[in-house]
């Protein structure tokens, strides 16, 4: 058997030798990464609290309309519009009410069987109780809300209604709510002619004139609240003084200071306000309408009903000169 030399074995050793110790040029070098540098946080914009719809068609006297879902919490009134559907009427009842699946309208005169049509718009306060008070009066008078304002708090609006006696009913001179957080109050108004001596003040000056000799809101300030908070289910009276007797509810909520985005007004002597609103309308505060002329029957009122910032506020024309305004919220929403 012939032996094979052992110089080729050797070689063989060396080669493997070399293949199992890689030259230090194809060695990996771990590189650490690139230090990032630092960027500054930018705040995301306050997003707005979910709104929350409802609205019905052919409704009469007064009943519920389903919100399109049901609310987490509590909510606050950010537009509403209420309007006769066959011609303009005297009032003997309106209002917006809120509810966790509905909304409750009324708008009716004495007899209740004409047909109205409504919507509302709600943002929902997730975490904030609702509050109602009732009270019997006449003219323009204040309703002091049970308990201590908490600290560090406002005040917004999330419902209301206005009824005269049943039975009776009459024509619209003014009609407003405002709330006051500062004093821990609600100022409401609910006014015809009756009472206050214009038609005489007309006949002696003239109607433009005695607009302009004596501002309405300053004829408006007396009022007495007959059954203070407490008002319930007993009759409401015909005459309070003077003044045509009423029951007014108002829903109200406290929501921190720290929630609120921005402060905004609407105002205007038309119906259809020009321009939009500064900022997003939320929650609103308070509203006032007011026929500057006289009384009148009632087409329909809203304010912001369409988001838009707009009102609505005539009988079945818009000859009649009018003022209006209100005051709203733009809130921060969740995070």
């Amino acid at each position: 058997m012939t032996v094979l030399p052992s110089r080729p074995f050797v070689l063989s050793a060396v080669v493997l030798l070399c293949l199992a110790v890689p030259p230090a040029a194809s060695q990996v070098r771990v590189v650490p990464p690139e230090r990032m540098k630092a960027q500054p946080v930018v705040a995301r914009a306050a997003q707005a609290p979910a709104s929350h719809h409802a609205r019905i068609d052919g409704l009469r006297d007064s009943g519920p309309a389903a919100l399109d879902r049901p609310l987490p919490g509590g909510w606050a009134l950010a537009g509403f519009d209420l309007r006769f559907g066959n011609g303009d009427h005297k009032l003997r009842r309106i209002g917006v009410l809120g509810e966790e699946r509905f909304v409750r309208f009324a708008l009716a005169d004495g007899n209740g069987d004409d047909p109205f049509n409504a919507s509302a718009r709600l943002s929902a306060l997730p975490g904030v109780r609702v509050q109602q008070v009732s009270a019997d009066g006449g003219g323009k008078f204040e309703i002091r809300l049970p308990g201590r304002a908490p600290a560090d708090s406002t005040l917004v609006l999330s419902g209301f209604q206005f009824q005269r006696a049943d039975g009776t009913d009459a024509n619209l001179r003014n009609i407003g709510v405002w709330l006051d957080p500062q004093r821990n109050r609600v100022r409401v108004s609910l006014m015809d002619d009756q009472g206050l001596d214009f038609r005489g003040l007309e006949a002696s000056l003239g109607a433009m004139a005695a607009s302009a000799a004596i501002p309405l809101p300053g004829l408006l300030e007396t009022g007495s609240v007959v059954a203070g908070t407490g008002a319930a289910v007993k009759g409401i009276g015909r005459m309070s003084g003077k003044y045509r007797g009423y029951r007014v509810t108002v829903q109200y909520a406290w929501i921190p200071n720290a929630t609120v985005a921005q402060k905004g007004a609407l105002a205007g002597t038309q119906a259809r306000r020009g321009g939009a609103p500064s900022s997003r309308i939320d929650a609103l505060q308070g509203f006032e309408f007011t026929f500057n002329n006289s009384d009148h029957h009632l087409l329909g009122l809203g304010v912001n009903g369409r988001g838009n910032g707009e009102a609505f506020f005539q009988d079945n024309n818009t000859d009649d000169p009018m003022q209006w305004s209100a005051t709203y919220l733009t809130l921060r929403g969740p995070r």
